[in-house]
């Protein structure tokens, strides 16, 4: 166990040090000036010259990387430069959203398919199997945007039963946050139980050739218990890796979604700063996908150990 936080540990800081350096010398390749996107198209060339010498962004490209790494070393990932705010603040503001829709939405997702792959699993020429395993290629094919839209225009604007757009927290108005949540939820379970289902499913059918369920059955064990018991732990470990990825890109931002509904989570955030050349914030976002994704991955592994006995004895 131990040994695993430290190849973690290992891992997340050389991650966020070579992710950092690549999207720092990337945003600012951008063409665009921060001053011009600040001021406007009619400031003057004084007025942009002393807004960028003020941003320090007339030093050399080098110069600004090494004093930005040393400020991120030490905590400090700057000021956000549309926010005149830090950057750690406008996340935390920010942060909320995301990881509502991220865990709603895969924790459902678990709910759903779980059951439905054991089942599929377990009996794979029902009619449930054939009416399910087209519905889980269309869930995976079916790109967000569009059904984000379709939902939309069946709930929104045809029944006028669901808010099309916005966000409140379930801390303030918990009914009015729910039906918010409703739709986008709905957006990006559909996508996640497909890739869940299939996942746990394919899974499942190849330890159904394994021995052990035939040696469970002639010893007497009921099929429940082997398909639960037996079969559905030891087919566990692909599904949470799957999970861990889907979670970590759902932390990073889910761009779409949450523009297409108005919300302001950190995918939102993204768009919005790189239109606005905000540097400081883009470094800051992507360093704190790149963590969510490691700390994701130490915890998928942490599991690993858990559930299967032959990764702890690795």
């Amino acid at each position: 166990m131990s040994h695993v936080i430290f190849r973690r540990g290992r891992d997340l800081v050389i991650t966020l040090l070579l992710v950092g350096t690549l999207m720092f010398f990337v945003v600012h390749l951008l063409p665009g000036n921060p001053a011009i996107a600040m001021l406007g198209s009619y400031a003057t060339e004084d007025q942009v010259r002393q807004l960028t010498h003020a941003l320090g962004l007339d030093q050399p490209l080098l110069s600004q990387y090494g004093l930005w790494l040393g400020h991120v070393v030490k905590g400090n990932l700057g000021d956000s430069i549309g926010f005149q705010q830090p950057v750690t603040t406008v996340l935390a503001e920010h942060l909320g959203p995301t990881a509502l829709l991220a865990v709603a939405s895969t924790v459902i997702s678990l709910v759903v398919s779980v059951p439905l792959a054991a089942y599929t699993a377990a009996r794979p020429g029902s009619w449930w199997t054939r009416v399910l395993t087209p519905l889980s290629v269309f869930g995976i094919a079916v790109p967000n945007f569009w059904l984000a839209l379709v939902l939309i225009i069946v709930f929104g604007v045809a029944l006028r039963v669901l808010p099309i757009a916005g966000y409140v927290s379930p801390l303030t108005d918990l009914p009015s946050a729910v039906s918010h949540l409703i739709l986008p939820v709905v957006v990006l379970v559909a996508g996640q139980a497909a890739l869940f289902v299939r996942t746990l499913r394919e899974s499942m059918l190849g330890e159904l050739l394994a021995l052990y369920p035939r040696t469970a059955r002639a010893k007497g064990a009921s099929e429940r218990v082997v398909i639960l018991g037996q079969l559905l732990p030891n087919a566990l470990i692909p599904l949470l890796t799957v999970v861990g990825t889907s979670l970590g890109t759902l932390l990073g931002g889910i761009v779409i979604v949450e523009n297409v509904f108005v919300i302001p989570g950190f995918g939102a955030l993204l768009f919005q700063a790189i239109n606005s050349r905000d540097y400081p914030l883009v470094e800051g976002i992507t360093l704190a996908i790149a963590l969510g994704y490691v700390l994701i991955n130490l915890v998928v592994d942490l599991l690993y150990t858990a559930i299967d006995p032959r990764v702890r004895i690795r």
